[in-house]
């Protein structure tokens, strides 16, 4: 598959067809394109100016692992909806810090907003029944993504006003039980912590502000979706399902429970 496409991207029918880059860029996607479709595949189209997008591409010029690129774009331009609106931004699961440097980005250089990143860098807790496919399996196990917290730390020195939380999920929310939060995002994988942290972080959320969550629309994290969409069934928000594979939820100006 790779030669494959290395032949398409750089084959001499390309070259020849033009001498713009413009107009070769648009060959070599119609030429993969056939052969996506003929694989039941999907390439991005072109034309989408996502893609293109100054703060996007400055934080994907750092090169870390993680976090597929539409997904990092979707919490960028959350985060810049929300520089207007009261809170900090929260992640809970983060790994290399893909996902936080582009939220980072989004809040914008000059921001008084806190980012607080939750992790165990232990990988995974123990999945629960709820954590199960159709099979009776969960397709993850205890440890699984782990990632040693120094490359985290080494990732975003660079960035003021960010805590490194590292412990269990939900062991160091009660240190953030007095802040108010305008974008939280959930990246655990698993039900019981995507759980825990809807049921801490929901009623600090500020009107306006999102919760997103990485997994929802995964086939490998159904304990994930059980969480939120159990969460939200009593609750006036709606939780949107994102082509990316994302959810999003709006935080509606409405009474929420009184922070413990």
């Amino acid at each position: 598959m790779k030669n494959f496409i290395s032949r398409i991207l750089n084959s001499k029918l390309v070259q020849q067809y033009s001498s713009s880059p413009e107009v070769r860029r648009k060959a070599r996607f119609k030429l993969l394109n056939r052969y996506a479709k003929k694989n039941d595949l999907q390439l991005y189209r072109h034309n989408l100016i996502w893609y293109h997008d100054e703060e996007f591409l400055r934080a994907r010029a750092k090169s870390i692992t993680g976090v597929p690129d539409d997904r990092c774009f979707t919490l960028l331009d959350l985060a810049r909806k929300t520089r207007a609106i009261a809170g900090d931004i929260a992640e809970c699961g983060s790994r290399f810090g893909r996902s936080a440097t582009f939220m980072l980005t989004g809040r914008g250089p000059a921001s008084e907003k806190t980012l607080f990143v939750f992790d165990s860098f232990e990988g995974l807790s123990e999945p629960t029944a709820e954590d199960r496919l159709e099979g009776g399996e969960a397709y993850w196990s205890k440890g699984d993504i782990l990632a040693p917290i120094e490359i985290i730390k080494e990732n975003l020195k660079d960035y003021p006003k960010v805590q490194i939380m590292q412990g269990w999920i939900p062991a160091r929310f009660p240190e953030v039980a007095d802040r108010s939060f305008s974008l939280v995002h959930i990246d655990v994988d698993l039900h019981q912590p995507t759980l825990d942290s809807l049921e801490f972080f929901y009623p600090r959320m500020t009107t306006g502000g999102f919760i997103v969550c990485d997994d929802y629309g995964s086939e490998h994290c159904p304990g994930a979706r059980r969480a939120f969409d159990e969460f939200f069934a009593d609750k006036p928000e709606t939780v949107l399902h994102l082509t990316t594979g994302q959810c999003v939820v709006t935080i509606l100006e409405t009474s929420r429970p009184a922070t413990a």
